[in-house]
């Protein structure tokens, strides 16, 4: 390339984390050529020999491949600066490690690069006693370096110069008074160019003010190394907002800058393109400086927009929005850009139900080591943040501090020294006669099942599922580097433990539609959060039916267990003259507070579209019904709208994510308004919060409706890249939304005294938007949008219980979270021994008796404690069960005491007296549970632990996600009701549900149990 030029602008590839492919690069280079960028940065922290071995020479493969990528580059119009981290472990004074570094830049400059840059950030401050002895400073040091090889490279056009202190923060006592940078500006050579972050190493704005003073300091305009966008910090956040917070006119003082993205190339689309638009506009400014800002709008429209004129972010942001949503759809009409993991899948011969296993598959990534996801969080807030201290571990390739800390945030598997083939990507996918993929069945891998019930005298037999070993670095890190293949590894084996009623198959729907009857079960609204001008204005208000808006109570199911339940659900009289209850459709109408109509919605300006304008409008997201018929329809403009909004900056969250957050703040503190009371609350208030109950319940809808269709319709590149971050936030709006339907009448008010103490403290701490104070880096706020919302959750602060790595094969499954209904019981008993495999005269005795199973596992808690059970559904049904027992102590006398005799007259001791072999187990361990005296709990454990829990799924429920957010909004339910610990009963022999609970922050107590061996306790705070 001629010459340097006038101003660099493009990308650094600076991250922490699994490198680029070369074949990811080379696609980012068209982006950056299309998009009028000049400039690429080879700066992968985690590439061996960039960092960690900067010693070590190119191997001739490694260079055939660097050669290429740079060729690739210039003939894209890009300049290629290589960089290199030697600051780590070089010793200054060194003349062998002076030459070394020669040696390696001019072996570069052999392939073609004429640009380079020395990284000095991250790294030890303090000098080897032989450059203290040889150097007065290290400012002096690194100077004398990057002075020598300058010279030695022949003074090439662009040679950066990347400081220690690279940031205002980081600068003792401020940038004008520190010595380091007063002293690089003194000794680097005029030609070689200083980086710079802004005033924060994530900085949230750049204005020329606050350059000038950085300007001075250099005696040289700095090369802005921008982080906005980067999330090596942070395994749960993505950004895929705007370009912005950067002030018009910066261009003038600056050299250039450079943008350090999201981890993951198909996350950038929006955020480069955006720069792209910024750049133009700069440009346009520079040309014309006595017209900037000035010219009309319509001369800015006939201009592209943000291509002339002041840059606006919004414009830039709908020219990306069209562009993307073209871009996705092409990728997805790609040969092969279909992932086999795009349908629902289900285990042949799958594990058996006591009351259920859900597992999650983790199965190696297919897209081969350029696709992947977030990694584990590991360690503590700023670990792990873009330009901070960190120090690879010696013959390894993750990151630690100098004290040794790893870091939480991109503690992936690293490639091996000369091993740069390692970074490419594969594109086969496993072949139909190494996998199942291809007739429909998946192959589950490691699969960690839900637990089963608390039988401790249960022996069956294990199902056998496959076993595949993974790279991505979600699983926990550590895991050893596999190069990229074409076939998948052969599989070992893993037994699934038996969980009564036997094993069998349990088909798993394809289908992607919402779970909505016509009684209104399941609040999976249809409107879409866009209008067809483009903005997205999400309506507070919801759309009811005659139906009402909000689910009914939880009571007892039948007449006779209501009159044995403590709290029996309300008549259709009590109902309606209960303060608390919902709204009917004539009181809808008067109330000025009540949520709309669906005649009102239609004609209100800012409510959400209904399904006949959604299907008018060609940028809308499809509704459920469309999703249903067509699953691997276009994404549209409106549901990829969704998605930037949901991820949006590090400072500032999109509109979606916003309004999220607003309702559940408000709906949380105003939560006593609904709850149960002795006085009756103020009906226009209970009014008001339904209203938002159901705005709320109605996003998160469409929220998981966005999750199915990412996984329906993006391409492979995309979907693995992007679907990490929206599988977390649909599990826990399924669990928030489940939960704000629970307050409806559930929370207790004016508590008892008892051991669990005040039962609604969580919901008085302050309800004011979170924000960060001061000079906070984005870190500094764990989790964006999930930390925010998992925080709001009675229980979001145990991060023990939320952590999964997701399915590395997406499932489109759509999963509806809610309160037990009425209708519930016979779909739940159901569950419980539909796929029981077992003799033909066991099935006759569990067709004439078909709720045994059901009573065995669930009735308890049906009869005695309905207003703590939730129930996880599919498009099949019921598929999980979350039972709790807010004071078991009570609880167990009145199951001692009045239940279990009614069970022993309705199911006689002989009932499978002559039943075979096959299955008997199953009747006889139901009958010893109903005709056995209880063991006791002991004392300490009620008095430690004082409520009771036990979770359940079917066979088919294989996303772990939908588990997790069953167990946690039983947990919030508990918690918000008082109770400070929980505990459940667990066979000592079944390993998966020992495990299951134990990664929901259980764990054994140490009590003696003499009195039922087989058994162990397991608890937990809350």
């Amino acid at each position: 390339m001629a010459g340097r030029p006038r101003f660099l602008c493009g990308v650094v590839e600076g991250f922490y984390g699994r490198p680029w492919s070369m074949e990811q690069r080379k696609l980012l280079f068209e982006w950056l050529r299309r998009w009028g960028l000049n400039c690429y940065m080879y700066a992968p922290k985690d590439e061996l020999k960039h960092r960690l071995l900067w010693r070590e020479p190119y191997t001739e493969h490694e260079t055939a491949c660097m050669r290429s990528l740079i060729e690739a580059a210039q003939e894209q119009g890009v300049e290629f600066v290589f960089a290199i981290s030697a600051g780590q472990d070089m010793v200054f004074s060194s003349a062998g490690d002076r030459l070394l570094l020669q040696q390696k830049l001019r072996q570069v400059a052999a392939m073609g690069c004429q640009a380079f840059a020395l990284l000095f950030d991250d790294i030890d401050p303090c000098m080897c006693q032989a450059d203290r002895d040889a150097f007065p400073s290290l400012a002096q040091a690194q100077a004398s370096v990057a002075n020598e090889v300058y010279q030695e490279l022949g003074q090439p056009p662009v040679f950066l110069f990347c400081p220690t202190e690279y940031c205002s923060s980081l600068c003792s006592p401020s940038p004008s008074q520190s010595c380091y940078l007063l002293t690089i500006g003194q000794e680097l050579l005029p030609g070689i160019d200083v980086i710079w972050t802004g005033p924060k190493v994530v900085s949230q704005e750049l204005s020329a003010v606050l350059l000038e003073e950085v300007e001075g300091v250099l005696r040289r305009q700095p090369i802005i190394w921008d982080n906005l966008y980067a999330n090596d910090y942070d395994c749960r956040r993505v950004f895929l907002g705007p370009y912005t917070g950067r002030a018009p006119g910066l261009m003038a003082r600056l050299h250039g800058l450079l943008l350090n993205p999201n981890c993951e190339l198909q996350a950038n689309f929006i955020p480069i393109h955006t720069l792209g638009s910024w750049f133009r506009s700069e440009l346009w400014s520079c040309a014309h400086p006595d017209h900037t800002g000035m010219e009309p709008a319509a001369a800015r429209a006939d201009s592209q927009g943000p291509q002339a004129g002041s840059y606006s972010p919004q414009e830039a942001l709908e020219l990306a929005l069209r562009d993307w949503v073209a871009e996705i759809n092409r990728q997805a009409l790609e040969p092969g850009a279909r992932s086999p993991g795009h349908t629902s899948i289900s285990l042949k011969g799958g594990a058996q139900l006591e009351p259920g296993t859900a597992g999650w598959d983790v199965l190696p990534d297919p897209t081969g080591p350029d696709q992947h996801g977030p990694e584990a969080c590991g360690t503590a807030p700023g670990e792990g943040r873009r330009k901070v201290t960190l120090e690879p571990k010696q013959n390894s390739g993750s990151r630690t501090h100098a004290s040794g800390q790893q870091n939480p945030a991109r503690d992936r598997e690293q490639p091996t020294a000369g091993s740069t083939e390692s970074c490419e990507p594969t594109s086969a996918m496993p072949s139909a006669a190494q996998t199942s993929q291809s007739t429909g069945a998946q192959v589950a891998t490691e699969t960690l099942h839900s637990p089963g019930p608390p039988m401790c005298c249960s022996d069956g037999t294990s199902t056998a599922q496959n076993l595949l070993p993974t790279s991505d670095a979600r699983m926990g890190g550590g895991s050893s580097h596999q190069p990229c293949s074409s076939t998948q590894p052969e599989p070992s084996r893993v037994d699934t433990p038996q969980t009564p009623p036997g094993p069998g198959a349990a088909a798993s729907p394809v289908s992607t539609a919402p779970l909505i009857d016509g009684a209104g079960a399941s609040p999976v609204s249809t409107a879409p959060l866009i209008d067809g001008a483009g903005a997205s204005p999400v309506s507070t208000a919801p759309l009811i039916d005659g139906a009402g808006a909000s689910p009914g109570p939880t009571g007892s199911l039948t007449p006779e267990e209501a009159r044995s339940s403590p709290t029996p659900p309300r008549t259709p009289e009590e109902s309606r003259s209960s303060p608390t209850a919902p709204l009917t459709p004539e009181e809808s109408r008067s109330s000025p507070t009540a949520p709309l109509t669906l005649e009102e919605s239609r004609s209100s300006p800012t409510a959400p579209l209904t399904p006949e304008e959604s299907r008018s409008s060609p940028t809308a997201p499809l509704t459920p019904e469309e999703s249903r018929s067509s699953p691997t329809a276009p994404l549209t403009l409106g549901e990829v709208r969704m998605l930037v909004e949901l991820f949006y900056l590090p400072y500032h969250h999109g509109p979606l994510a916003q309004h999220l957050l607003e309702h559940f703040r408000w709906l949380r503190a105003n939560s006593l308004s609904v709850g149960v009371s002795a006085t009756a609350p103020d009906a226009g208030v209970g009014r008001c919060w339904r209203g938002r109950a159901q705005s709320f319940t109605q996003l998160c809808a469409q929220t998981c409706c966005l999750h199915t269709r990412l996984v329906g319709a993006a391409g492979r590149a995309l979907l693995y890249d992007l679907h990490p971050y929206l599988w977390d936030i649909r599990n826990v709006l399924l669990a928030a939304s489940a939960f704000v339907q629970w307050l409806d009448g559930h929370l207790l008010c004016e508590p008892g005294t008892g051991t669990w103490g005040s039962c609604f403290g969580w919901c008085q701490s302050i309800t004011a938007q979170i924000l960060l104070q001061g000079d906070a880096e984005p870190w500094a706020q764990r989790g964006g949008l999930f930390g925010e919302l998992q925080a709001l959750l009675p229980v979001g602060n145990s991060s023990d219980l939320f952590y999964q790595p997701p399915p590395l094969f997406p499932s489109c499954q759509l999963y509806v979270l809610r309160p037990l209904q009425p209708w519930d019981k016979g779909e739940l008993y159901r569950m419980c021994w539909e796929s029981l495999d077992c003799d033909p005269k066991v099935t006759e005795i569990l067709v004439s008796h078909p709720d045994l199973l059901g009573d065995r596992l669930l009735g308890s808690f049906l009869s005695l404690s309905p207003e703590y059970t939730f129930v996880l559904e599919d498009e099949a049904g019921p598929c999980g069960y979350a039972a709790g027992v807010l004071c078991a102590e009570g609880f167990l006398q009145q199951r001692d005491s009045g239940w279990l005799p009614a069970m022993r007259h309705k199911y006689p001791r002989d009932l499978a007296a002559g039943a075979p072999a096959l299955g008997q187990d199953v009747l006889e361990e139901a009958l010893l549970f109903f005709h056995t005296e209880p063991a006791a709990v002991p004392l300490p454990v009620l008095r430690r632990f004082p409520s009771l829990v036990q979770l359940g799924t079917a066979a088919r429920t294989l996303d772990a996600g939908a588990s997790r957010s069953l167990a946690l909004c039983l947990l919030s339910a508990l918690r918000a009701n008082g109770s400070r610990g929980v505990f459940c009963q667990v066979s000592a022999t079944d390993q998966q549900q020992l495990s299951f609970y134990s990664k929901l922050g259980f764990v054994a107590l140490p009590v003696a149990w003499d009195s039922c061996p087989g058994a162990r306790l397991l608890g937990r705070l809350l």
